[in-house]
């Protein structure tokens, strides 16, 4: 323990504390029903007291409301609260401070501790944080005057971090928004507006002819009935995917699928959870194919847009290298002359909470290869589409920067509030008052209370008043 102001006193836990160690009352004596006394495991802790979801008829070890409550068993061992008038199980203990010990400054004092206590913990099968361990944590004792000064200081302090941190947190919300409002501007043309006034003359795309169209996709008679759900400038065009290239499902038709002799060649194999966790370009796989495996697949080029349509629905990404993946996955292969993967990929980003909106009104209502195949794309001049990408990047750049910038602040709010406790029990956070009583006389005279003090029954509920 470092040098402590003159007035403080170095101490342990043991020496100012008793410890209630939890015991399970009877499994057929608990209920849900809010019959008998409260019931407090460590699953029940909170972010500062536990909630009271269990009750008991027949409380074996008794916790108090002014005590500090420690799971002591398990992987959330050394997880705090402040206490509650409770039973509780054998998985926490409460540590009931003797008086001349604050409450909230001791839970105060142990929430560094947390890890350390975790990491400390013995037993095979599961950690346990022993009374002998709790009993030996140093304890750097101020005068209680000063403890509470400490107590209302950090109270304020951590009040004004809480504010910012729950800011702070709101931060990712608010980007996933601002972005989607971004791609809702591109695709409407409202974010080219500016740029498409500008040009001399902008030649709309025209769809590839029915006989380029693979035979499954194309539309035969009549068009189906399609209601653009929006406005967009006159260049542009609603166009369905076959008229912009070429689509089709992923293969792995050879059963049983986890066959050994598919997997661990050259070939990459992805799938849909990694198609959702790319990050717009796809170059990360935890699986390959064989030779073997390659030969029931087929092996997609770079560029190639993937769509899941099973699991994680219409998530995307764009192959950042040469893979195969399964029939989970549609694949999109966009015609150069016609259309930009990013500009679809962005695109269907957009219109995944409502792709039925983009689909003829007699389309299936779930995703299928079909379904894709009948949705229209706001289609845009393919040098205006390349202004969209180039200007939807930019936005998301800034966008990613700033929540970096907010991540980075809220891993310094926590530095500082690890800061601002270690100040406190250093005698840095308040100055010291000469009127306080020592330390050392508050400590002698808790000792000597213990010392006469009888034998308590542990656990037992305190008699009341």
């Amino acid at each position: 323990m470092s040098e402590l102001p003159a007035d403080w006193a170095a101490t342990t836990l043991g020496e100012v504390a008793d410890f209630v160690m939890g015991q399970a009352p009877p499994g057929a004596a608990c209920n849900f029903d809010g019959v008998g006394t409260p019931f407090v495991k460590a699953g029940e802790f909170g972010a500062e007291r536990p909630a009271i979801r269990e009750w008991t008829t027949k409380p074996l070890k008794m916790a108090c409301s002014t005590d500090v409550l420690i799971c002591v068993v398990g992987a959330t061992c050394g997880k705090l609260n402040l206490g509650a008038d409770c039973a509780i199980g054998r998985s926490v203990a409460a540590i009931r401070p003797n008086p001349g010990l604050e409450q909230h400054y001791l839970y105060a004092l142990l929430k560094p501790l947390v890890l350390s206590l975790r990491h400390g913990a013995t037993g095979s099968a599961q950690g346990v944080i022993s009374k002998d361990r709790l009993a030996e944590i140093d304890v750097p004792l101020p005068p209680l005057a000063e403890q509470r000064r400490i107590v209302a200081k950090l109270d304020a302090l951590t009040a004004r971090t809480a504010r910012a941190r729950a800011d702070l947190d709101r931060i990712p919300a608010l980007a996933a928004r601002y972005k989607q409002a971004v791609l809702s501007r591109a695709f409407s043309g409202e974010l080219t507006a500016d740029w498409r006034a500008a040009q001399p003359a902008l030649e709309p795309i025209s769809p590839r002819s029915e006989n380029d169209i693979r035979p499954k996709y194309r539309l035969g008679g009549a068009a189906p009935d399609f209601a653009p759900p929006y406005a967009v400038p006159e260049t542009w065009r609603w166009l369905r995917l076959p008229q912009l290239g070429d689509m089709d499902r992923g293969k792995s038709r050879h059963r049983p699928r986890d066959d050994a002799r598919l997997f661990d060649g050259p070939f990459p194999f992805v799938q849909t959870g990694e198609v959702r966790a790319a990050d717009r370009y796809l170059t990360s796989y935890s699986k390959t194919y064989s030779a073997f495996g390659l030969e029931q697949s087929k092996l997609w080029p770079i560029g190639t847009v993937c769509i899941t349509i099973a699991a994680n629905i219409a998530e995307t990404a764009i192959l950042g290298i040469e893979a195969c993946f399964p029939d989970s996955v549609v694949g999109f292969n966009a015609d150069a002359a016609r259309c930009l993967p990013d500009y679809v990929e962005y695109f269907i980003r957009t219109a995944k909470a409502d792709l039925e909106q983009f689909a003829p009104a007699t389309a299936q209502k779930n995703i299928n290869l079909e379904v894709l195949g009948s949705i229209r794309l706001p289609v845009a001049s393919l040098h205006e589409q390349a202004e969209i990408v180039r200007r939807i990047d930019r936005a998301f750049a800034e966008i990613d920067r700033l929540t970096a910038e907010a991540a980075a602040a809220r891993r310094l709010l926590d530095r500082l509030d690890q800061a601002v406790l270690a100040k406190a029990f250093r005698g840095e956070l308040v100055p010291q008052d000469p009127a306080d009583e020592p330390a050392s006389v508050l400590l002698d005279r808790i000792r000597a209370e213990r010392a006469a003090a009888p034998k308590a029954k542990r656990g037992r509920r305190p008699a009341l008043a």
